[in-house]
């Protein structure tokens, strides 16, 4: 009985924990900003997150698709991981607004000709995003999603994207 009774607690308790569990995956267009020029690779987003009461954890990992250049050197985001604490506002006729605070780690490869920089780079720091999604009619539990996220910015350097994705709550 003294073994079965935690486990009977944490299982009555554990709809205090989440009520939703969600996955998304959105197509994202991120923006490197490198002392005023920009390159515009193309990646892939994974989203994972739990909600109770319009407040979220959500995990993302982002890997590249396409690379892009500045001078001859091609910027790619071999892969950024962030953890985001999200707000979640109360969906009013199919529309929601999530604001996300967190941190990211991104990975930045470059190549270029010689007598450039060829090197890998680890950009990482306080991360945010703002995301409006809609309800899909008649698919339950699933919404499209539109969103902006700032990854990093500071030196001179700052990663942006813009994603385009659908989420399914579980």
């Amino acid at each position: 009985m003294e073994k079965i009774l935690p486990l009977l607690f944490l299982c009555a308790s554990s709809q205090c924990f989440a009520d939703t569990v969600y996955i998304g995956v959105d197509y994202v267009l991120p923006e490197i900003t490198i002392a005023s020029e920009d390159a515009k690779p193309k990646a892939t987003a994974l989203r994972l997150g739990v909600s109770n009461n319009n407040m979220a954890f959500e995990a993302q990992y982002l890997a590249a698709n396409d690379t892009d250049n500045i001078y001859s050197i091609e910027f790619d985001i071999e892969k950024s991981a962030a953890l985001f604490f999200v707000m979640q506002s109360d969906v009013v006729n199919g529309f929601g607004l999530d604001v996300s605070l967190g941190y990211a780690i991104t990975d930045i490869v470059t190549a270029g000709p010689e007598m450039t920089i060829s090197d890998n780079f680890q950009y990482k720091g306080f991360a945010w995003g703002l995301a409006v999604h809609q309800d899909i009619p008649y698919i339950d539990n699933t919404q499209i999603r539109l969103g902006y996220q700032s990854l990093y910015n500071k030196d001179d350097i700052k990663i942006t994207a813009i994603s385009l994705g659908f989420t399914y709550q579980f």
